[in-house]
């Protein structure tokens, strides 16, 4: 079952979302997709808070009391990793959408066409990121996680590899970098830095010389050295990476 939840302040824009999903569950059944609809942002926060988020979300910008933009923040610092599809007015906050990692943003009035597509395409991946689940070994137990939800890894005691998750959580395993890294390598965003880093590039906020920053707010000390070869693959990363 996928799980989209829609939150915009305006009781016709809401609606007429909420009829595009009906018609778009109608016409492809074999997803059984279950529909939540909120008015507010707090609303909607209070709810992935207290009972858990959802696969998609059709978030608003221009919201009264909090922008959209600013209640996908809270998400991504609740662990929360819904595909967002932003719905807006404006382009305003094109770059504001894609610091907390959106899928794709939708200027209204955007056709069902164009949100039937941005859906399909969401849909696709999160079926192409089950397939590739990858089982370890952890600290914990054995723990079954995708590429997409390692932020990063690195090197700790003995030898452990330290997995650090969209979520917040921290795994162990006992394995080398690169033996992890041809794990993760599934994920084309992956890049390997130094010796004992492993990097998701999609979500890198900012490279400096002796430290990154990622979306989840963790700071990474570097190699020196890497810098060169790492601002390399995050340019280009930057500029060829389709959403």
């Amino acid at each position: 079952m996928i799980h989209i939840a829609i939150c915009d302040d305006e009781p016709q824009q809401l609606t007429n979302a909420k009829e595009l999903l009906i018609k778009y569950a109608h016409e492809r059944p074999q997803y059984d997709i279950k529909t939540c609809s909120f008015i507010a942002p707090l609303e909607l926060l209070s709810h992935v808070a207290e009972q858990g988020g959802f696969d998609i979300l059709l978030l608003d910008v221009y919201m009264a009391g909090m922008l959209g933009t600013d209640a996908a923040r809270e998400l991504r610092h609740l662990g929360d990793g819904a595909e967002i599809i932003f719905l807006t007015t404006s382009r305003e906050h094109a770059l504001d959408a894609f610091e907390v990692d959106a899928a794709q943003y939708l200027v209204k009035p955007y056709t069902e066409d164009g949100l039937f597509a941005a859906l399909d395409k969401i849909i696709s991946r999160m079926n192409a990121d089950q397939q590739n689940i990858i089982t370890l070994k952890t600290s914990e137990g054995i723990t079954r996680l995708t590429p997409r939800d390692v932020v990063f890894t690195e090197t700790g005691r003995n030898n452990y590899q330290i997995i650090h998750t969209t979520q917040g959580k921290k795994l162990e395993v006992r394995m080398t970098a690169s033996e992890l890294f041809e794990l993760l390598a599934q994920n084309k965003y992956f890049v390997r830095c130094g010796a004992s880093l492993n990097l998701n590039l999609k979500y890198i906020r900012q490279i400096s010389k002796d430290a990154i920053l990622f979306d989840t707010g963790e700071r990474l000390p570097y190699p020196y050295r890497a810098y060169q070869n790492l601002k390399k693959e995050f340019l280009r990363f930057q500029m060829f990476t389709e959403d």
